[in-house]
């Protein structure tokens, strides 16, 4: 049985992700174009300093576009940075079969359900491998997980550049945009957290990937937001019919905020049942 939030026909989703690839819409930055130093710079230190911070509350957002439909998956959870784990509260779709809010726990290992699909008891947690996500948790849970997004924040390229200053809530924050490379995000992450980026550069086509972050005073992220092609089968390379766009945000706020999540327990955890077996026929004995 296959555990699969359908945003649209194409392939977000718990399990399968297809071939996926960078934006390639006009209004994307080449990179290599001029950018600042001292933006790559920030922008760079940007991940460590958000880590550092310990953990916060996240608002998500995650925008599908793909043909004439528009799917928006919104949710509010709470991360801790250090340990990487996390909870997260996910509004979908009337039509994806799911009543109520999806439910999900982010650890390094496993992506946690409940409420996953139909069929599935309400107490129940559905666990999905990250190893075996074919972008490495990066968008199949319906929102993107904060420290993987911020891992590939390492590998911007030189085209960053400071938009501006702007109000955040309260705080002051700096607006840059440009676009990043998930291969030299991969090569500048410890080895210790570079599976999920190895697992995405498998998937995605196209190694670029537009994005924009503000940050406040003290470096922190406050808003990532990043910008992705993701193909069905039958829909790689220029075939741009098959494609949807994936627009992923997070807003982080509340840093510094006690986070007890624990992973569920194995008891909590649903098994599907097994398939039964074909009944054995016996041979037919000749005359």
């Amino acid at each position: 049985m296959k555990f699969r939030i359908v945003l649209t026909g194409a392939c977000v989703g718990a399990v399968g992700l297809t071939g996926c690839g960078g934006d390639t819409g006009d209004n994307v930055r080449p990179a290599g174009a001029a950018g600042s130093a001292e933006a790559v710079a920030a922008v760079r230190a940007a991940a460590a300093t958000t880590v550092n911070a310990g953990s916060s509350r996240t608002r998500t957002t995650m925008t599908m576009q793909s043909g004439d439909r528009t799917v928006v998956l919104t949710g509010e959870g709470l991360f801790d940075y250090r340990r990487r784990i996390g909870t997260v509260s996910l509004q979908v779709p009337k039509d994806s079969g799911i009543t109520g809010p999806l439910q999900e726990i982010l650890t390094p290992e496993a992506l946690y359900m409940k409420n996953a699909a139909p069929g599935v008891p309400p107490d129940k947690w559905v666990r999905i491998d990250v190893a075996g996500l074919a972008d490495g948790n990066l968008l199949s849970g319906g929102s993107a997980d904060p420290t993987t997004s911020f891992e590939i924040l390492r590998g911007v390229n030189d085209d960053v550049v400071l938009v501006g200053t702007e109000k955040f809530g309260n705080d002051q924050v700096r607006h840059y945009k440009g676009t990043l490379d998930l291969k030299k995000a991969h090569d500048e992450t410890p080895p210790n957290l570079r599976a999920p980026l190895a697992a995405a550069l498998k998937s995605f086509a196209s190694p670029t990937i537009p994005f924009e972050v503000y940050l406040d005073d003290q470096g922190r992220l406050r808003k990532v937001q990043e910008e992705f092609n993701l193909a069905s089968e039958g829909g790689k390379g220029k075939d741009k019919s098959q494609t949807a766009k994936v627009i992923s945000a997070a807003e982080l706020f509340d840093f510094g905020v006690s986070v007890d999540v624990q992973p569920p327990r194995p008891e909590d955890l649903y098994v599907a049942p097994a398939t039964p077996a074909a009944p054995v026929v016996p041979p037919t004995r000749k005359p």
